[in-house]
């Protein structure tokens, strides 16, 4: 009994990373964040109830979609075409929706790169998230035990992210809590995230404050690192013309992740970023 609006919801889902409807509710941090039972979410994807237009706003974030995207337009627009039907959303609406294709701007290497890491793809839970955000101690250790797959313990993360013995061993308890660590035998862990491409759950479902701390931790990241390459230019445009030029940066940085090795010597941070600078006012 699917219709228009479940059948993008279902693809979209897939396309951030989240095999079942399950994953998804529960790894998006269920229901204090979509502010609906995993029992109503299934049924949005079953077809049998049209959500309200405002659930559009805590979905989108949860789909990783981007605003002014073509897939959040993809999404409004399946919403409108259940809502109305096939012959009056083709006669009436149609005409006046616009759903843009994202990938229209890239070149084919960029495309061909996004599909093939594509399904290394893993999308970190609320929970995963907020733990790796605990302190900047956290945060640093997530870096380091993700990027290898060999086995952690408390002293070797220690020495690797320059922490404490006693802040080690307290990061390993609230990782393995977390899902970020599991035991492989006393004292020993490994990480289940490592080798994956990881995608960090939009900011807006983290719990209060945990969104500064993003910014604040890898500005500190940022700070205490080597600047070994880099190119700035400054352009002078308007932001809705500019978010065309978002899934290129996107795909951009995702590209920088083929060249991963469980063998590199360091950690790099490779970084994407458009920075309104001021209005221009002619």
């Amino acid at each position: 009994m699917t219709n228009s609006f479940s059948g993008s919801l279902v693809k979209l889902r897939k396309a951030a990373g989240f095999p079942t409807g399950y994953r998804f509710f529960h790894d998006s941090g269920g229901r204090p964040v979509l502010k609906i039972t995993y029992r109503k979410y299934l049924l949005w994807e079953q077809g049998r109830v049209l959500p309200p237009i405002e659930a559009l706003t805590r979905l989108a974030p949860a789909l990783k979609l981007l605003p002014g995207g073509g897939a959040l337009g993809e999404l409004a627009a399946s919403w409108l075409r259940t809502m109305a039907g096939e012959e009056t959303y083709g006669y009436i609406l149609r005409p006046i929706v616009s759903v843009k294709d994202d990938t229209a701007g890239l070149p084919p290497m960029h495309s061909a790169m996004g599909r093939a890491l594509g399904s290394r793809k893993y999308p970190v839970t609320v929970a995963q998230a907020a733990a790796s955000l605990e302190s900047f101690d956290h945060h640093k250790a997530f870096l380091f035990v993700t990027k290898d797959g060999g086995d952690w313990s408390a002293e070797r993360l220690a020495s690797c992210a320059g922490l404490a013995g006693k802040t080690a061993a307290a990061v390993c308890k609230d990782f393995l809590a977390a899902g970020i660590l599991k035991k492989a035998k006393e004292g020993v862990f490994s990480c289940p995230l490592a080798g994956a491409l990881l995608e960090f759950p939009r900011l807006e479902l983290l719990p209060p404050g945990y969104p500064q701390r993003v910014h604040e931790f890898q500005r500190r990241l940022l700070d205490e690192g080597r600047i070994t390459w880099r190119r700035c230019g400054f352009i002078r445009a308007d932001r809705e013309a500019l978010t065309g030029f978002l899934p290129i940066i996107d795909t951009s940085v995702l590209t920088a992740h083929a060249y991963e090795s469980q063998e590199g010597k360091a950690l790099f941070a490779v970084e994407g970023r458009l920075v309104k600078i001021s209005d221009f006012n002619p």
